[in-house]
């Protein structure tokens, strides 16, 4: 089993689209959304390589992975301890987004 750690911006774009969906949707369907995104990323500490490998970022050295929750990319990698969450990117988005540069910090 592997830990699973949020970088501070995968973090804030989660929150950012539950309010979001919150605005526009109604409560019910954002936490529905959050739900389902959170118990995706639980999974990864049992089957960290269960997502698909991101096409996008294949220059990088680090592999990077990704789940889909609805229109949600949960973009991560794995080392061998752990799994870093780098990214909550809405599928609508312009895929350019993903190549700003990832910096991990554990959350407290």
């Amino acid at each position: 089993m592997v830990e699973v750690i949020w970088t501070k911006l995968a973090t804030n774009q989660l929150e950012r689209a539950v309010k979001y969906i919150q605005k526009e949707q109604g409560t019910f369907y954002a936490e529905l959304v959050l739900q389902k995104i959170l118990y995706s990323v639980i999974g990864l500490e049992k089957h960290p390589k269960i997502g698909q490998v991101e096409p996008l970022l294949k220059h990088k050295k680090r592999e990077y992975r990704y789940l889909v929750v609805w229109s949600y990319k949960i973009i991560y990698r794995v080392s061998p301890h752990k799994v870093v969450i780098s990214r909550v990117f809405h599928t609508s988005q312009k895929p350019s987004k993903l190549f700003s540069p990832v910096r991990a910090k554990r959350l407290k």
